[in-house]
């Protein structure tokens, strides 16, 4: 089928775009609710002043700069003319047209790759030379920092979609939207006796 690639590119963002819509009304339920989480501490953590709202809402922050940078990449690398060269490229390229003005506003946050590459995805490096290297350093990134700029940005991504779903219904209608990523995933993991093996490992690892 020719526009199996355009499916699977689609399908790839409506989820990503799903996932990044979840993380940020998370973020916003967690805002809405600071009082009660700010009660909660965290047990077993060096830092006793840290609360269940300080510590969720810094994670998944993080996590949503990854799927932000996911989209993107997704959008940039694979949704254009020269990757589903067998699709309708005509209504590709408008689709990227309209989508311009929210790409160029995404784009002002300049330094998104940067901070998801060295402080999120990887060790803490900044081409190969460790960010502590220099402790007083100050190092700056122009990334959606605040709820306000993660909403805008969750925004922007959502008219993306909207453009892709309304360009391409008949590939839009094909897809499963009940269909989630653990239904064709098969993670093994088992219950174990945490506490046990660490006693064990402890006595060996001495």
């Amino acid at each position: 089928m020719k526009d199996e690639k355009l499916k699977e590119v689609i399908k790839t963002l409506f989820q990503l775009q799903s996932q990044i819509n979840l993380t940020v009304e998370s973020l916003n339920e967690i805002n809405n609710n600071q009082q009660i989480l700010e009660g909660i501490k965290i047990e077993n953590y060096f830092d006793k002043n840290l609360n269940l709202k300080l510590s969720t809402s810094g994670i998944l922050a993080n996590y949503s700069i990854l799927l932000f940078c996911s989209f993107l990449e997704e959008y940039n690398d694979f949704f254009n003319i020269s990757y589903l060269k067998n699709s309708n490229c005509e209504t590709i390229s408008i689709v990227r047209q309209k989508n311009k003005a929210g790409i160029k506003r995404i784009n002002k946050w300049k330094d998104l790759y940067n901070f998801r590459n060295q402080l999120i995805a990887h060790n803490y490096r900044i081409k190969k030379k460790s960010f502590f290297s220099n402790e007083t350093a100050m190092h700056e990134y122009k990334i959606p920092n605040t709820l306000s700029e993660k909403n805008l940005l969750s925004g922007i991504i959502y008219f993306i979609c909207l453009n892709i779903r309304d360009a391409f219904p008949e590939v839009t209608l094909e897809l499963n939207i009940k269909e989630k990523m653990a239904d064709i995933l098969n993670l093994i993991g088992e219950v174990v006796d945490n506490e046990k093996e660490l006693k064990f490992l402890f006595d060996k690892m001495k």
